[in-house]
């Protein structure tokens, strides 16, 4: 027996964390049947022991809150870990960790750039953003120096080099958060790249999300100028500490990025040297609102070289990277002094291969060259592309072009591959979207919008989890979640909420007749169902636990506004008001054959009629089942009695008859899926869903909302035959037929491309309609979660599916499950210390831990 995969709070090492620690690990083991009897746990600084458990007996191995005495600031700890099993094994393994700032620990002052800032124009600034700012400051130690860290953040994204090199790789930092109260820093370790005697530390920093006008925070004390705090500590070997801390001695001045934006992109000039030094100021912001990152940082994760270069018909030089990705083009430069060479990234082209740009966002780079041969990419801005045109170099040259993804690193869970080549190019499509759209917070594109919607994550998060570890990656955003909401508990539709979309949040409102920002069914609803479905990927109490506040926070607002608000005149007020039924809402959103044009929201309001009383009671009824896993009893039957009357609601005002007031598929997909149906209509509604499908030619109708449900309910009304027919259509709409019209990534809309070829204005890369490959994993290979966190799985392959055989892997919190079928046979590996029934040719097997063929 051996232990691996030690994460802290469910990352490796982490470096600068001030929250409590959280540990686990995995069990490997060549025995069968292998389960953790105990397990003791002890934690040091290097000095002495701050934790010891004692011997544990549980074979409980993951979300294991520290409990010793209280951590020091800025201390590297290690923690090791001694487990016994049923065999009598005995396995150790150690980890680290290094604390931030837990206590009143900055004595760094904001300094804030004083050169002039002209405004940039509009929200999406068309390039007219002013130039980055660099600050500098120089500084001396002495020689003798074993430990060095910086501490760092900014208004803007910065990027931090110390003595002409950059400390490390990590891109956009402090990153999007909510910044009124969370505002990211940064932890660095300088040690190698500190010098006895002189040296120097520059700050550029760029737009960012905080200083970008379509991102700008919702601030009142909202500051317009690039500012910085840092400070740096450097242990010496006698024991002593010496701190170096921005205080106003700084200077600033502005160089070769003459604008950055993260939507219209960046413009370079090699012929612009870095000016003058000018003083800087000192501004009073506190330091109530900073958080250590509690995320990895975003990287530079893979590296595309160009595939082709092409010429259009319309002259067009364009480079093809064959994969849409999110991130920068890397590009070798040798041209005259004064050469603009323009970079426009786009992610498909026109019927006749020419240029398209599908967004409002320029998505351009401009680079002017002074002459020498250099290799240029980007510093502040990312786009979402897979071509890039190119103009003013007289020769083009695909070698010279490399395309790099950037996102926030997190561990691979899941591989999947099957017999089915359209099918594995489906899940590669999953997982590049997934990857571009999780880039500090979980975003719908990475082009025009790259918004934090909290309708997309809530409906895409089981499928994240079969792909991704997203663990620490959710929790950070739910509590950027739950900073966003507002007094009285309402969820924006955007997590952080931006200027832009606030203003489109009143609007709506305004049109509905409602004050203020209100709650949107399906997307405010994140706030429980992101937590709910990361506690069943993970068996994760602690989130649940967490987030609570926030879940009840936003549930009592449900059941306030169903009460206080008349939604219809024609109902009795007994009905009426324990019914969601009130103020804008996107319904669905996107189905096929409600043909939504850009600001028009008319078409969402007949799926609005059940999305909003449906998702309400959704949502309270989880909220009444998390309080009782929680043991708050109280809570759970409060809730569940609020659940109940509003199922007694609902299905006295919408299932009197023998079919929904809505010829929608998704009503009827979201009232089975919530089990809203009353027994006596079951068999008249799966039949008239049904009829539904078979009228729209067996194509599925479903949008944002109602997808994620659609396959699981046909399975449920014993319609098998129907789910595997809409996973493997190939006619618009349907998930293949994106694949045959050569998507690399999951498109926005069902007919982002029409059967001709021709684009439409949407986005091409967005995870909502990813949400299959949870059903894949589910249904085709088999694996399911027995009990919530795979203690106990349910492996049951789906064999009269269209497959000749299929292979999937997910890496649980205990480790590997993996299962591989073909016709003839079905082999299982189950993780050290969980257990599975498997059922297989009409067999049920109860196994233990280990590999298993049948």
């Amino acid at each position: 027996m051996r232990l691996e995969r030690l994460r802290t709070l469910h990352r490796t090492d982490p470096v600068g964390i001030d929250r409590t620690p959280e540990f686990s690990w995995n069990i490997v083991s060549a025995l069968h049947n292998t389960m953790q009897t105990s397990y003791r746990l002890t934690v040091d600084d290097g000095e002495r022991v701050v934790w010891d458990s004692g011997i544990v007996h549980s074979d409980q191995q993951s979300f294991i809150e520290y409990g010793g005495s209280p951590l020091r600031s800025r201390t590297p700890y290690r923690w090791s870990v001694r487990v016994e099993d049923n065999h009598n094994g005995i396995a150790t393994a150690s980890a680290g960790f290094e604390t931030a700032f837990l206590d009143d620990d900055w004595v760094g002052r904001w300094v804030e750039s004083t050169i002039p800032r002209p405004q940039a124009e509009g929200d999406w600034g068309h390039g007219t953003q002013p130039p980055a700012v660099e600050f500098l400051r120089r500084f001396e130690i002495r020689d003798g120096f074993r430990r060095a860290r910086l501490y760092a953040t900014a208004l803007g994204a910065y990027r931090p080099s110390l003595n002409g090199a950059r400390i490390d790789d990590r891109e956009l930092a402090p990153e999007f958060s909510v910044y009124r109260s969370r505002l990211y820093y940064q932890t660095y370790d300088v040690t190698t790249q500190l010098r006895a005697g002189d040296n120097e530390l520059s700050v550029y920093v760029g737009d960012g999300w905080y200083l970008c006008p379509a991102t700008r925070p919702l601030s009142h004390e909202l500051r317009t100028m690039p500012a910085i705090l840092f400070q740096l500590e450097v242990h010496y070997e006698d024991g002593s500490v010496e701190t170096i801390a921005s205080d106003g001695t700084e200077t600033c001045r502005t160089g070769p990025v003459r604008s950055s934006d993260l939507y219209w992109g960046e413009r370079y000039d090699e012929t612009a040297p870095f000016g003058d030094p000018q003083p800087v100021e000192v501004i009073h912001l506190g330091y109530g609102n900073l958080v250590a990152q509690p995320i990895d940082p975003i990287r530079p994760v893979e590296l595309l070289p160009a595939r082709t270069v092409d010429t259009s018909p319309d002259g067009d030089v364009i480079v093809d990277f064959g994969q849409i990705i999110a991130g920068r083009v890397r590009v070798r430069i040798d041209a005259p002094a004064g050469t603009e060479v323009t970079l426009e990234h786009f992610e498909v082209r026109t019927v006749d291969g020419g240029y398209f740009n599908s967004t409002y966002a320029g998505q351009k780079d401009v680079y002017v060259s002074d002459g020498t041969p250099r290799e240029y990419e980007p510093l502040f801005t990312f786009h979402g592309f897979r071509y890039v045109r190119v103009s003013g170099l007289p020769v083009v040259r695909a070698e010279a072009f490399t395309a790099v993804l950037l996102t926030t690193p997190k561990e691979r869970t899941g591989f999947f591959e099957c017999s089915d080549a359209g099918l594995n190019r489906l899940h590669e499509n999953v997982l590049w979207s997934q990857r571009n759209n999780m880039m500090s917070i979980p975003t719908d594109c990475p082009t025009r919008e790259k918004a934090g919607f909290t309708g997309d994550i809530q409906l895409y998060t089981p499928a994240a989890f079969v792909n991704e570890d997203v663990t620490s990656f959710l929790t950070a955003w739910l509590q950027n979640l739950a900073a966003e909401q507002r007094d009285h508990g309402v969820v924006p539709m955007t997590v952080p909420f931006t200027t832009p979309y606030e203003r489109l949040s009143l609007t709506m409102s305004e049109q509905y007749g409602a004050e203020g920002v209100t709650g949107i069914a399906g997307w405010s609803d994140a706030a429980v169902i992101v937590p709910w479905e990361m506690y069943r990927a993970t068996g994760n109490t602690m989130v649940l636990r967490e987030a609570f506040a926030s879940m009840s926070s936003w549930c009592d607002t449900i059941i306030a506004t169903a009460r206080d608000e008349r939604g219809s005149c024609d109902l009795p007020e007994e009905l009426d008001r324990h019914l969601w039924n009130t103020g804008f809402h996107f319904g669905e959103w996107l189905i096929p054959s409600q043909q939504q044009k850009n600001g028009d929201f008319e078409t969402t309001k007949e799926s609005a009629a059940y999305v909003a009383p449906f998702f309400g009671y959704r949502s309270i009824r989880l909220l009444a089942d998390i309080a009782g896993i929680l043991g708050l009893d109280d809570e759970r039957d409060r809730y569940a009695a609020h659940a109940e009357v509003m199922r007694d609601a609902i299905q006295r005002v919408f299932m009197t008859g023998d079919e929904l007031p809505t010829k929608l598929m998704g009503g009827y997909v979201l009232a089975f899926a919530f089990d809203l149906v009353p027994a006596e209509r079951w068999q008249a509604y799966a039949a008239r869903f049904v009829e539904l499908i078979e009228a729209n030619d067996g194509l599925l109708d479903t949008g944002f909302l109602a997808t994620p449900y659609l396959l699981d309910v046909l399975v449920r009304i014993g319609r098998a035959d129907l789910a595997i027919d809409l996973l493997w259509e190939r006619r618009q709409p349907s998930w293949l037929y994106q694949v045959d019209m050569g998507a690399t990534a999951i498109w926005e809309n069902w007919d982002a491309i029409a059967p001709d070829g021709t684009p439409g204005v949407s986005s091409f890369d967005h995870y909502a309609f990813g949400c299959i490959d949870d059903w894949i994993c589910r249904e085709v290979a088999g694996i399911r979660a027995g009990v919530p966190g795979y203690k106990h799985s349910v492996i049951a392959p789906r064999t009269d599916t269209r497959l000749t055989w299929c292979s999937r892997s997910l890496l649980t919190e205990f480790g590997e499950l993996a299962v591989r079928w073909t016709q003839d046979e079905l082999e299982v590996v189950v993780p050290c210390n969980t257990t599975a029934t498997v059922h297989w040719r009409g067999e049920r097997h109860e196994v233990g831990s280990g590999s298993h063929r049948f």
